[in-house]
């Protein structure tokens, strides 16, 4: 797929802002050029025609919570809850967990898995991940514990920006394929994957939160832009060779996802379209995972 583009965001989202790092692909001539953002302004972007705004956090549900409560569109249900809606709040032990508010625990101690499976009713563990995070092995939606959740992040990015510009925005795969998504105006969101970018890239594994690590793969990183038609500006050249000492493995998260994007949308990789009806409308489907 080869499909034109005003520009390509990828944000390592958090809930916390200062963990949060920005990567933006412009079109410079034939090709691209890469430089860090500013997360701050990433609802301008968002609001900016053109654009694939891509992001390292859960868009969707779990099937099995889906069907608990009856949800038949991830769009609806996101368009159906306020701003102060009770699922935007971790719950904290000893409250227990319930299917309006599954995000739990919200802060250590006391909290077990089997309270969260008991407080929605599910049966196992695994009925609380999607098709795609049991593909790339991600952790669980609404458990929010430990280094690798991404509960939080998914609350925060609902919260913040895709429940407030709903209407503007196209959500893949959910409104359709990406080819047409983006042959249409309006903005794109789409959910990647640090790790399966890694992979896509064909990319050793490293030790990411180590600064020498990353620095490391500076000259591998270099090759793979330039492969794609990408090259880095003055500050993101820098912040790649001397291992990301300002926005640390958020911004080389972001760099990463922003160039799985830019591969997919010129060609260099399939977006990864999934079949599965429930998958399309409810759960959701992480960028180049080709099923």
């Amino acid at each position: 797929m080869r499909c034109a583009a005003q520009r390509i965001l990828h944000a390592d989202w958090s809930q916390a802002p200062s963990r949060r790092a920005l990567v933006l692909a412009a079109p410079h001539g034939r090709g691209f050029t890469l430089s860090l953002g500013d997360p701050r302004r990433a609802r301008a972007w968002l609001r900016a025609p053109g654009t694939l705004f891509a992001v390292d956090a859960p868009i969707g549900l779990p099937r099995a919570y889906a069907r608990a409560r009856g949800i038949r569109s991830f769009r609806a249900f996101l368009a159906d809850l306020g701003p102060d809606d009770p699922l935007f709040e971790p719950i904290a032990p000893p409250d227990r967990p319930s299917l309006a508010r599954p995000f739990y625990p919200a802060r250590p101690g006391g909290a077990t898995r089997a309270q969260l499976l008991e407080g929605l009713g599910l049966g196992c563990f695994e009925a609380l991940l999607r098709e795609c995070d049991r593909r790339v092995g991600a952790h669980a939606l609404f458990w929010t514990l430990g280094p690798g959740q991404c509960g939080k992040a998914a609350l925060s990015l609902w919260h913040e920006l895709l429940r407030p510009h709903l209407a503007e925005v196209a959500l893949w795969p959910f409104d359709g394929p990406l080819a047409e998504l983006m042959g249409a105006g309006r903005p794109v969101v789409a959910e990647t994957y640090p790790t399966l970018a890694r992979r896509l890239l064909a990319l050793p594994r490293l030790a990411k939160r180590l600064r020498p690590a990353r620095a490391a793969l500076a000259p591998a990183l270099k090759e793979r832009a330039r492969d794609l038609g990408a090259a880095f500006d003055p500050g993101l050249e820098r912040e790649l060779e001397e291992g990301f000492p300002r926005t640390g493995e958020h911004g080389f998260d972001a760099l990463m996802g922003c160039l799985l994007a830019l591969a997919v949308l010129v060609g260099a990789l399939p977006s990864g379209e999934p079949d599965l009806e429930v998958v399309r409308t409810v759960e959701g489907w992480i960028l180049g995972l080709v099923a």
